[in-house]
């Protein structure tokens, strides 16, 4: 049986990715020394001094009530608001954290209450979401088969993309292929056309019976 052969990562890998490469700062409420874990050396904790340590292992102690988590500076009221005037203002997209939207999930379901104004950060959340996905689709005339501007862009909302643009170049690789075809065929009749047209003094051959005879 052939191997399924897969282009890209799925959502859940890239949050997986995302939680082992991202450092978020957390308030411990207990005390210990360094510890080694394959991605590196955290600690010393010691409360009520912050520290840093991967997303994953924030999470960890946060749901063992063993810290409180400290949100990025990113995820604030103001910041994020200023990010969305930006996004429906400009047409580039704005910059945000490559992983923005997967880190805010995880913080926003394992720890709200540590979040200031969560209920509010949620809706902005939600509403810079859906201006990018619209600036999206407000570019769609600009695809072509050679290339789409996507700086800026997320890994998640790469992979949510990635069958739709995959299907729409191959769509258009179809559409440009089919019509350089036509355009081959028709500049080989207009040539021939030509040649004939050359012979007899610029007249086409006629054949009749004198010329027969």
């Amino acid at each position: 049986m052939a191997a399924i052969v897969r282009r890209g990562l799925l959502p859940t890998e890239i949050e997986y990715l995302a939680a082992e490469s991202t450092e978020i700062d957390i308030v411990p409420s207990l005390s210990l020394d360094r510890v080694r874990l394959l991605g590196g050396i955290y600690g010393p904790f010691r409360p009520p001094a912050t520290c840093k340590v991967p997303l994953w292992l924030a999470i960890n102690l946060r749901s063992k009530k063993k810290c409180k988590i400290v949100p990025p500076e990113w995820m604030s009221v103001g910041d994020l608001r200023e990010a969305y005037d930006q996004e429906v203002r400009a047409a580039p997209f704005a910059k945000l954290p490559q992983d923005y939207a997967i880190i805010a999930k995880v913080l926003l379901e394992t720890a709200s209450s540590d979040i200031p104004d969560s209920d509010q950060i949620r809706g902005l959340l939600k509403d810079l979401r859906e201006a990018r996905q619209a600036k999206v689709i407000s570019g769609l005339s600009a695809i072509n088969s050679a290339h789409l501007e996507m700086t800026n862009v997320t890994s998640l909302e790469i992979c949510e993309l990635r069958a739709f643009f995959t299907t729409a170049f191959n769509h258009l690789k179809a559409i440009e292929s089919n019509a350089a075809a036509t355009n081959d065929a028709e500049e080989t009749n207009n040539t021939a056309e030509n040649d004939l047209s050359g012979l007899d003094g610029g007249h086409a051959l006629t054949f009749d019976d004198t010329t027969m005879g």
